[in-house]
């Protein structure tokens, strides 16, 4: 345990994960309900752990929408403020549902962990993606061929401090801050990139040089 986590320790309570989170399930299992060729089906976008990225998931738009057949399948969607942890790939991933994607369907790559009274979401945010749960969650990995493995029971006893409501407050406010900065980062990045992009093949592909490349006895 390093020095931080022991003065946190020594300050607030500490629970386990499983006694501050409404709920933890994994997604699911997507083959199981998916509907064959015939049969009737409800086509449904379905996140997955590609879906992804940066600590934000992909636009619902941009999601594959499959087959399933209809039955039972409440219980896989998320909710607002739903913390996505992927349980299968090649790294750990953590991401929090925005209203915008409430009452998606995830997958069974996906462990969703639903935050209860007693912790903000964004402090619970932080918590995996900071070095130390980081660290905690490699040592419990399963790894077949360097794939991510984790399960419910691997996330249930984290030691999860309780500071009181108001830093709680105070440390989300500054948590949400981080997270716009990074994005508006990301947005001047990609543009940055389309800007360098377009220049070099204004410069190097002068518009009709590549029909005129394709053109009969100059291929």
């Amino acid at each position: 345990m390093s020095r931080s986590e022991s003065g946190a320790h020594q300050r607030w309570p500490v629970l386990p994960l499983r006694s501050v989170v409404e709920t933890l399930f994994v997604g699911l299992p997507v083959s199981r309900h998916q509907a064959k060729e015939g049969e009737k089906a409800i086509h449904e976008p379905v996140l997955s752990v590609g879906d992804l990225e940066a600590g934000h998931i992909a636009p619902r738009e941009k999601l594959e929408a499959v087959a399933l057949r209809p039955g039972p399948l409440e219980r896989f969607r998320i909710h607002t403020d739903d913390l996505l942890v992927s349980c299968r790939g090649t790294v750990l991933k953590v991401a929090r549902v925005p209203e915008s994607e409430t009452s998606l369907l995830v997958s069974s790559n996906l462990i969703v962990v639903r935050p209860g009274e007693k912790l903000l979401p964004a402090v619970l945010l932080a918590l995996f993606r900071s070095a130390a749960w980081q660290g905690r969650l490699r040592l419990r990995v399963r790894s077949s061929s360097g794939l991510v493995q984790l399960t419910v029971k691997d996330l249930e006893d984290l030691p999860v401090p309780l500071p009181p409501r108001e830093l709680q407050e105070q440390l989300a406010e500054l948590i949400d801050a981080e997270q716009e900065h990074h994005q508006a980062a990301l947005r001047v990045a990609a543009q940055r990139r389309a800007l360098v992009d377009g220049m070099v093949s204004e410069i190097l592909l002068p518009v009709g040089q590549e029909e005129r490349s394709r053109e009969p006895g100059n291929e």
